[in-house]
């Protein structure tokens, strides 16, 4: 028998995908990051100032629960504390966004906050989130746009998907976008994801099923994130995973190293996009201070998201009478925020777990 023969013939193996080696570095970085990174916040470079929790539409994937039940909206007065310390921390107008719930509910108090901007020289303003619901006729959408085009944004942003086009009739983003470019000129208005305004769905002639069927299918092409009202309403949606397979999840890098924050109305500082996880509270604390005397030892439950991610936090619920889902969890965002909604409810880590709005929809 030739030497050859006794050789087992090699399997030829397939070159790694360009996105799977982006991937894989990525998933290496941040196992790097999670090991040897200070538990610190990083230097904050945007933030998002949620005006009001009120909303012309409950959207299905909303992860604020924001809503026309909802009442808070941001005192002005407390708006003008956070833009002097947001110049402390380094910030210009451009590097902060008003958003929502939708700012346009209460017109009224959207201009009072942007001559609050105004007066602190915290002009023009890097972006204005919108809907777009206020564009009834083309005297109003041109009306106001030209007021906000006085203050200065650098751009409007205009949500338009299935979610939001089950409130808001596609005529008024289309409204918005004509009078928007008309006033703005070029570049400043965008509407967001772009091929379903090109291309819409009139949700609003839809049953309910055929609504599922839709989100359904969204979800199957792009995850989202599984808190707020997505987790009530969506989650059945999707494929379900073991709390287990979720034991080496971490969130250093969403809770400490985004480098951006959201405030909301009642002053709760959400780290990047994580509504519902409070890391301070601007109404007590100036937010300066937050920043640069945070102690992750004083925030039990964000230590633990960091050092040992959610499925120590379900564990615990579980113990003090949270029922396990049998069926499984979405993602590690959808088991922290599992976890999280049965502290609310039991009055666990009540100055980490805020606010009301987050967890009752």
């Amino acid at each position: 028998m030739s030497l050859g023969s006794k050789i087992a013939p090699q399997r030829a193996v397939r070159p790694l995908e360009a996105s799977e080696v982006m991937k894989s570095v990525a998933t290496a970085y941040s196992a790097l990051m999670q090991k040897f990174r200070p538990r610190k916040l990083a230097k904050w470079k945007s933030a998002g100032i949620l005006l009001t929790y009120r909303c012309n539409a409950a959207c299905a994937h909303c992860y604020e629960n924001s809503g026309p039940t909802k009442r808070a909206v941001m005192p002005v007065e407390h708006l003008r504390e956070l833009l002097r310390e947001f110049k402390k921390l380094g910030y210009t107008g451009r590097d902060l966004h008003f958003a929502g719930g939708e700012p346009f509910f209460d017109y009224k108090h959207l201009i009072a906050c942007f001559n609050v901007a105004k007066e602190e020289g915290m002009l023009p303003l890097g972006k204005l989130e919108t809907n777009g619901f206020w564009c009834k006729t083309d005297k109003i959408a041109r009306e106001r746009m030209t007021e906000i085009k006085d203050f200065g944004i650098g751009k409007l942003l205009i949500s338009c998907d299935p979610f939001h086009q089950e409130y808001v009739p596609i005529e008024a983003v289309k409204t918005a976008e004509r009078i928007g470019k008309e006033v703005f000129g070029e570049g400043v208005v965008d509407v967001a994801p772009r091929d379903f305004f090109d291309n819409p769905i009139d949700m609003m002639s839809l049953t309910a099923d055929e609504k599922t069927e839709i989100f359904r299918g969204i979800l199957d092409a792009q995850p989202l994130r599984m808190i707020g009202r997505s987790a009530n309403v969506l989650s059945h949606l999707v494929e379900k995973h073991p709390k287990e397979e979720f034991a080496t999840a971490r969130c250093g890098k969403k809770l400490l190293w985004k480098r951006s924050i959201h405030i909301d109305p009642h002053g709760n500082v959400f780290p990047s996009v994580c509504a519902g996880i409070a890391i301070g509270n601007t109404m007590k604390t100036p937010l300066s201070k937050i920043h640069d005397d945070f102690d992750i030892h004083e925030h039990p439950m964000v230590h633990t998201l960091v050092e040992r991610g959610p499925l120590p936090l379900m564990e615990e619920a579980i113990q003090a009478g949270c029922a396990d889902r049998k069926e499984g969890y979405a993602s590690k965002c959808h088991l922290c925020y599992e976890a999280r909604t049965f502290f609310w409810q039991a009055g666990m880590y009540r100055d980490e777990v805020a606010p009301e709005e987050a967890y009752v929809d």
